[in-house]
């Protein structure tokens, strides 16, 4: 897919806003999918401080405790059958379909998303499969959340 370009503003020593980063952002390939973390922080924001990239190559799949994750992930048409890599994550997750489309699979069913849908995912068990023939890109804000408790 094409390349995302990321922009971070910030202040200057006076105060006075500025453009700090301005750039391709930087992507990775795991497990087939191409993963493009735009933004990562800890705790509660904190836009006063001097400017330092928080992302890098070792952003966990969950966001830390108190804090948040956003990314871009771009999906490869799956058309060899696979069954989707299922995962549950102790976070709320919003998943907007920007281009494409893909199904969202749980335990039991799925649906299939396309473009403009938004998925709210509320740390349950989950994957993703493409069954289309193009890709498919999804934007993620990933929050912290309390763990799901087992069902008794």
């Amino acid at each position: 897919m094409s390349d995302i370009r990321r922009i971070v503003t910030g202040h200057d020593r006076s105060g006075r806003a500025i453009f700090v980063a301005d750039g391709k952002a930087q992507s990775q390939l795991t497990r087939g999918v191409e993963t493009t973390n735009l933004w990562l922080h800890r705790g509660a924001p904190d836009n006063s401080g001097e400017y330092a990239d928080p992302v890098t190559a070792a952003v966990p799949l969950e966001p830390p405790v108190g804090g948040t994750v956003l990314r871009i992930v771009d999906f490869p048409p799956t058309d060899d059958g696979s069954s989707p890599d299922m995962h549950r994550t102790a976070s709320l997750d919003y998943a907007y379909v920007i281009e494409g489309e893909i199904y969202a699979v749980l335990d039991d069913d799925s649906t299939v998303m396309h473009t403009g849908d938004v998925l709210i995912q509320r740390g349950t068990n989950h994957g993703w499969v493409n069954r289309s023939d193009r890709p498919c890109r999804v934007l993620f804000v990933l929050l912290d959340a309390e763990p799901v408790s087992p069902a008794t």
